[in-house]
């Protein structure tokens, strides 16, 4: 469904230098009208529908003039604006990306919902795990997602944790958060898919992502039945090949249902400086797995395999005997930080071999 949008302004390059970009980058998500003469636009609104609205902030929106469920907003010449009188404002001064992530999230907010289906869709989905604190397991989901862009692969990254920052290993521009996703499925209202499209960032390597919640506290009130409805609204995007969830801490009933539901994949990360404490959790997580594949049904352990990350050859003592497949080590990156060590862990053979 193609969003259709108007704009209001006497700024005739800049009208003509968005509509030319919108025209290349966006042919069939949006159509875009431009008007110079306010009563020319309101004339047109008499019998043309329009979703989204956006006037020169020099110019008072005649309310009353505006349609039902048309969204109306200011074109901002200030960064950091959120709202104009009370209605939305989107800088004219950003990246043409920006400024359509920010159309498509307003038309997102005013729209009904699309039905999601109840599949998991055709998305591949690895998640990454441990019960282990301080294994590095964002770390190795970060530099996964990464390589598997590098290789021309449409990827999301989720980090399901509760308080993960993905701008350790990730950066975008948007000001738009998880936070707004989590609201989004707390109202029901609006469009899901659009919103995902609206608030997801690309970062320069390729990988999509959401920025972390603005409040952690926000993730602590997202419920597995709305974790469901993301995942499946991720999938029915139709963007992306790959997903990869980041979620560690204990084996709780929504990390089971990931792993049972939704993964193809399960990589759990063990800390192989510390391989003792590593080994006697993992066989734990082990027992406690087999356990739930009896009651509930569903298979965990067959799609578990184990990585050490922080490995040493001569310190490290990987398990004897394993109920899974062990992958191997990635050795300890010493004097760089949390980007360059995802970019590091990503060049490693281990990671091709997931």
């Amino acid at each position: 469904m193609r969003i259709k949008a108007a704009i209001l302004a006497s700024n005739i390059e800049f009208m003509s230098r968005l509509s030319k970009i919108f025209q290349q980058k966006y042919p069939e998500k949006i159509e875009l009208a431009m008007f110079t003469n306010e009563d020319t636009l309101y004339q047109n609104l008499k019998t043309a529908h329009m979703d989204v609205i956006l006037f020169d902030q020099s110019i008072k929106i005649k309310k009353e003039m505006i349609p039902d469920k048309v969204i109306a907003g200011y074109l901002s010449d200030i960064s950091d604006v959120e709202e104009i009188e009370g209605l939305p404002a989107v800088c004219k001064y950003q990246r043409v990306e920006a400024i359509y992530k920010r159309i498509a999230g307003l038309y997102a907010e005013g729209t009904s919902d699309v039905k999601l289906k109840k599949s998991e869709g055709d998305i591949k989905t690895v998640l990454f795990t441990s019960v282990q604190g301080g294994s590095g397991t964002s770390t190795v989901a970060a530099a996964y997602a990464l390589r598997r862009a590098e290789e021309k692969n449409r990827v999301f990254y989720l980090n399901l944790e509760k308080f993960g920052d993905c701008g350790l290993y990730f950066s975008g521009e948007g000001k738009l958060s998880f936070s707004d996703i989590i609201f989004a499925l707390k109202s029901r209202k609006g469009n899901l898919l659009m919103k995902i499209e609206s608030v997801a960032e690309c970062d320069p390597s390729g990988v999509e992502f959401f920025h972390s919640c603005r409040n952690a506290y926000d993730m602590f009130e997202l419920t597995d039945e709305e974790i469901r409805l993301l995942i499946q609204g991720i999938s029915q995007t139709g963007k992306y090949e790959e997903l990869v969830i980041d979620i560690s801490g204990e084996l709780t009933e929504r990390m089971v249902m990931l792993m049972k539901d939704y993964a193809q994949k399960i990589i759990y990360v063990a800390d192989g400086g510390d391989t003792a404490a590593g080994n006697g959790k993992f066989e734990r997580f082990c027992e406690a797995a087999r356990v739930l594949e009896q009651r509930q049904g569903g298979d965990i352990l067959g799609k578990t395999r184990l990585l050490y990350n922080r490995y040493s050859a001569k310190l490290s003592e990987p398990i004897k005997t394993s109920a899974v497949l062990v992958l191997g080590g990635i050795n300890r990156f010493q004097g760089v930080d949390g980007k360059g060590v995802v970019r590091e862990v990503a060049g490693t053979e281990l990671l091709g071999a997931i």
